[in-house]
């Protein structure tokens, strides 16, 4: 890989950031006005599997700007500290989504969210362990920037089947 430059990160800081307020901005007001029109046996397991997915979002929007910044103004023992942390806050936040993707493809059949759920596990796997391949104890910043790049394509991967998931609730629950 050639080497990162600090602006490449400083750039992936910003578009994570603001990704990070737009998706904000559309769970306030959009998702949770979509809850609303569930019935109350689908929509709890859907709404329950979208605040564990709306959280491992915010993780793998977290960590495109948080490593990079840490890249960019912290020493690199930092950089990996914070990059552990992440990835194990990563891991713990998709069991939680995976644990409970059964319960919301019975309720809703919908096959959006299982693609999504099970590429976004993949995902997870290539974050966490690629830069520990690829540097060893102490990942380079070319080997750090494998999981910001994974991190932030995978978070826009989820976003969208969030996004798109949403628009298929109200026609699972008139089939039904």
């Amino acid at each position: 890989m050639r080497p990162v430059s600090d602006a490449f990160l400083l750039n992936m800081a910003e578009v994570s950031a603001g990704l990070t307020g737009l998706f904000l901005i559309g769970v306030f007001f959009y998702v949770e006005t979509g809850f609303r029109r569930l019935d109350e046996a689908g929509g709890r397991v859907l709404e329950e599997y979208f605040r564990a997915s709306t959280r491992i979002v915010l993780v793998l929007l977290a960590l495109p700007l948080g490593l990079s910044l840490a890249l960019v103004v912290l020493e690199p023992a930092w950089s990996t500290a914070i990059f552990a942390l992440l990835g194990t806050v990563l891991v713990a936040a998709n069991v939680d989504t995976a644990r409970r993707i059964r319960a919301v493809q019975r309720a809703t059949g919908s096959t959006t969210l299982l693609a999504n759920e099970i590429l976004g596990s993949a995902g997870v796997a290539v974050i966490v362990v690629v830069p520990w391949t690829l540097g060893g104890i102490d990942p380079t910043r070319e080997d750090l920037t494998w999981a910001i790049l994974v991190s932030f394509a995978t978070a826009f991967a989820s976003l969208l089947a969030l996004v798109l998931s949403v628009f298929d609730v109200p026609a699972h629950e008139g089939d039904r």
